[in-house]
């Protein structure tokens, strides 16, 4: 299962932490794995392009860690939220291979 694990404080993102294999499939056959990263490196390349003084990013094997330096950018918030809503659909669809998990920090 991939966890997500997104961090707000007030109605700002924080951070955001991914990791995990969704197991739906085998390696290269596994849509939900495939559907979920696709949206994560979206997420990272937007912030990459767009606004990328505003945080700090690692990304390593099954995890992608996303530390927001700036939380009152509205560009990193616009972008943050649109990748959660579509990881939220697929969490939708695919809810015994995708959990998200909101906590105030």
């Amino acid at each position: 299962m991939v966890k997500i694990k997104v961090g707000k404080k007030s109605n700002s993102i924080i951070k955001l932490n991914i990791e995990g294999h969704a197991g739906f499939a085998d390696k290269g056959k596994d849509i939900v794995c495939a559907s979920i990263s696709s949206i994560a490196i979206g997420l990272l390349n937007s912030i990459d392009i767009l606004d990328n003084q505003s945080c700090k990013i690692i990304c390593s094997d099954n995890r992608i860690n996303v530390e927001v330096i700036d939380h009152n950018d509205d560009i990193i918030q616009i972008i943050l939220q649109v990748g959660i809503i579509q990881l939220q659909t697929v969490e939708e669809v695919y809810p015994n291979y995708l959990k998200i998990e909101f906590t105030e920090v």
